[in-house]
Formats: structure tokens, C-alpha cells, sequence
């Protein structure tokens, strides 16, 4: 099985980097991801101005981009997260939280600190362990005309921090350039929706398979698959219309892929759907949409549209 160190971090997504290897569709392999200090903040003896200063110039370093072979602008890569094993303790900057505006809490950050995390808990501290459920926060694929920085969000993925991309789950993105060129990082042990503050970064070892399919027609944003749920995820200036364009996406996804009606899915949507923070903390907030599938099951799947 193919693994992909984190030795080279990239800290933008970019059509101009090497792919620092090639996997085929349906392969299995594995991917090693740094926390997204790049493991400045693991001791609270390593604060300092200077390495602020480091981190906050190179967040959210990932390893990639992994080439796809066969992968075709046009169409979108299936990226699926089959085990995530958590390989540091969880680490955290801190702040004093007593801005008035919420949002300038990360511009206080005064320490660090990290948590131990053994047998599938956080040991926040020796009253209290939180199970450990941990998710990808950074899977993108190049975009086709620019580079942007990994810390950032758009159609292609980026830094999403969306709570469903977790082990068990699909995140479908678009593929702008030849060979998809996929990157992972900025993991978080668990996280709360909003990232409001800081969750515990984590540094993993990910087991990934990744899948080439023809583009939905109707598909603007990353969607994510699991046995439960099916997620839409866009990133927007204000959360609010982030939040109203994962729901337009839902909708067109449930108008193409089931036998109903464009009134009829948003009605049953309006119904059924639940909307949700992924995050706040970056310039654009990522918001989300989901449906369960168990409640679609009474709608029958579309006939496919032949390509002639």
C-alpha cells in the first residue's frame, strides 16, 4: 500500500505544484497529516513571538497534492476516508476570550497547550474525557486558474472543518486540472460546530480511497456522502448565505438524483433538511445542509440520462 509522508507540507493549493506521487482509482492508500501549527504548539514552552508570528504565516500546512490517474477536468473525484488514526496529542492555542466581538479571540492567543488522547478519549482534564471523533478539516483538489492559500475555502474544498468528514464518509469534489490533485490536512480530534474557538489539531495517519465519476450536472459545491446522510458544503462572505446556498444544492441534488419534483424536494426539504455551521473563524464561513437517507427512501431513484 502506497503512503504519502507529510514531509513536504504545501501550504496553498496550486495547479503549479508537483504531485509528490499517483494513485489509480479504487486503490487504497494512506496519507500522514500534520497539525495545522505544523506541531509548533505540542509544548506550551515553545510559545513565543516569533513562533506566533511562524504559525500564523503557514497555517493549515497539507500534504499533496496526490495525483489521480485517469482524472479528467470536468468530472469530480469520490475521495473516500476509510480509518483516521489520530498520531499527536491535541493541541490548542489559547486565548482569554474577553474581546466583545467573538471573532477577535483568535487574534489573542497568549499560549498553547496540548491534550493527551489515549484509547479513543481526550483527556481534557482528570474529571473529564471526551470521546474522540475526528475529522479531516483541509481536503481540496487544485483549482484550475489560481493559487490560493490552504487555509482558505471555495468550490474546490479547502478548509472546510465540516464535521461530517469524518471515517465512513465520501467528500465529492471537482476536478479543474488534469490528475484531480488532492490534498489532506488540518485535522481536529473532535470539534464542535462553528469552530467559535479553537478545537484540538491533530496530526493523523489517514486510510483513503478515491473514486472517478462523471460531474453531476447540478453539483456547484463539495457534497458529502455517508450510509446516513447526504451533506452539501459552500462557503460564502456571510454565513447566512452560505447556510442558503447548501440548501439550494440539496435541493438540486434531490431534484436530479430522485423521481420528484423541483417544489416537491424543496417542500419535503423544508420539512426534513437540517442546515448547520461547519465554521466562522476564516474569512468566509463554510456552512452545510443535510438529509438523512432513511428519509428518502419512500422516493424512487431517477433513471440515469444516457450520454450520446
Amino acid at each position: 500500500m502506497q503512503n504519502f509522508n507529510s514531509n513536504d507540507l504545501k501550504f496553498t493549493y496550486s495547479p503549479l505544484h508537483n504531485a509528490i506521487g499517483e494513485v489509480n482509482s479504487g486503490e487504497l492508500f494512506t496519507v500522514e497529516t500534520e497539525d495545522c501549527f505544523t506541531g509548533k504548539f505540542r509544548d506550551s514552552e515553545n510559545f513565543s513571538s516569533e513562533t506566533l508570528a511562524w504559525v500564523l504565516e503557514n497555517l493549515d500546512g497539507v500534504t499533496g497534492p496526490i495525483a489521480v490517474r485517469g482524472a479528467k477536468v470536468g468530472d469530480v473525484v469520490a475521495i473516500t476516508l476509510h480509518e483516521i488514526e489520530i498520531t499527536t496529542p491535541g493541541s490548542v492555542a489559547l486565548s482569554p476570550c474577553d474581546d466583545p466581538s467573538p471573532s477577535d479571540w483568535w487574534s489573542q492567543w497568549y499560549g498553547c497547550k496540548s491534550f493527551q488522547i489515549k484509547n479513543g478519549f481526550l483527556h481534557f482534564s482528570k474529571e473529564i474525557k471526551i470521546p474522540v471523533s475526528p475529522l479531516i478539516g483541509c481536503i481540496a483538489t487544485a483549482p484550475d486558474r489560481e493559487t490560493v492559500l490552504s487555509k482558505m475555502q471555495g468550490p474546490y474544498g479547502g478548509n472546510m472543518d465540516c464535521t461530517e468528514m469524518r471515517a465512513g464518509s465520501t467528500t465529492l469534489l471537482p476536478i479543474a486540472v488534469p490528475g484531480a490533485m488532492i490534498y489532506f490536512g488540518d485535522a481536529k480530534a473532535i470539534m464542535g460546530d462553528g469552530e467559535i474557538v479553537q478545537a484540538p489539531e491533530i496530526g493523523t495517519k489517514i486510510t483513503v480511497s478515491v473514486e472517478l465519476r462523471p460531474k453531476p450536472k447540478a453539483m456547484n459545491c463539495p457534497r458529502v456522502e455517508s450510509k446516513e446522510t447526504l451533506t452539501t458544503v459552500v462557503s460564502d462572505t456571510t454565513l447566512d448565505r452560505a447556510i442558503g446556498k447548501a440548501f439550494a444544492e440539496l435541493l438540486s441534488w434531490i431534484e436530479d438524483d430522485y423521481d420528484i419534483s423541483r417544489v416537491d424536494a424543496a417542500l419535503l426539504l423544508a420539512m426534513i433538511a437540517k442546515t448547520g455551521v461547519c465554521q466562522t473563524a476564516n474569512a468566509l464561513h463554510t456552512g452545510k445542509c443535510s438529509v438523512k437517507r432513511s428519509a428518502l427512501f419512500g422516493l424512487r431513484l431517477s433513471e440515469p440520462t444516457l450520454k450520446t
